[in-house]
C-alpha cells in the first residue's frame, strides 16, 4: 500500500468514528432539549402564577438543566475517546473535548497519526449544540413572557 492509501483509510476511519459520535450527541441534544424545552412549557401551564421572581427562578432552573445537558454531551465524547482508546486519561479527555467542544481550540494533548480530524468533529458538535441550546432557551423565554402578559391581563 501506497502513503496516500494508508492517509485516506485513516482518514475515513476518523471520518467515521467522529460522525457516529457527533450523531450520538446529536440526538441526545435533541431529545433532551425538547423535553426541557416541553416540561418547562407544560409547567408554565399547569400553574397559576406566583409573581415574577418566582417565575424568573423558575426559568433558570429550566435553563440550567439545558446547561446540564451540554454537560453530558461533553460526556458522551470523553466516554467515546476513552472508550476507543483514543486518550487514556479520562482528565486529560474531558479538558481536551472541552477545549475543542467551546470552540477555543486549545489542548496539551498531543494526536496520534490519523486522528487529527477529531477536533474540528467536536468543534462541529459543539457549535450545533451550543446553537440548539441557544434556541431552545429563547423559546422558553417567550413561554416565560407569554405566561407573564396573561398575568398581567388578568
Amino acid at each position: 500500500m501506497n502513503i496516500y492509501a494508508i492517509q485516506l483509510e485513516l482518514l475515513l476511519k476518523e471520518a467515521v468514528f467522529g460522525l457516529l459520535v457527533m450523531s450520538a450527541v446529536a440526538v441526545f441534544n435533541i431529545y433532551s432539549f425538547v423535553w426541557i424545552s416541553e416540561a418547562y412549557r407544560l409547567s408554565l401551564e399547569r400553574s397559576a402564577t406566583r409573581g415574577q421572581h418566582y417565575e424568573m427562578l423558575r426559568f433558570v432552573a429550566y435553563t440550567m438543566l439545558l446547561v446540564v445537558a451540554m454537560l453530558v454531551s461533553l460526556w458522551i465524547w470523553v466516554l467515546a475517546l476513552t472508550g476507543f482508546g483514543f486518550v487514556s486519561d479520562w482528565l486529560m479527555a474531558l479538558l481536551f473535548v472541552a477545549g475543542f467542544f467551546t470552540t477555543v481550540g486549545y489542548s496539551g494533548l498531543d494526536l496520534p497519526p490519523g486522528w487529527r480530524l477529531i477536533p474540528s468533529i467536536i468543534a462541529f458538535t459543539g457549535l450545533f449544540s451550543f446553537a440548539w441550546a441557544t434556541a431552545f432557551s429563547l423559546s422558553m423565554a417567550n413561554n416565560l413572557s407569554s405566561h407573564l402578559d396573561k398575568r398581567k391581563k388578568s
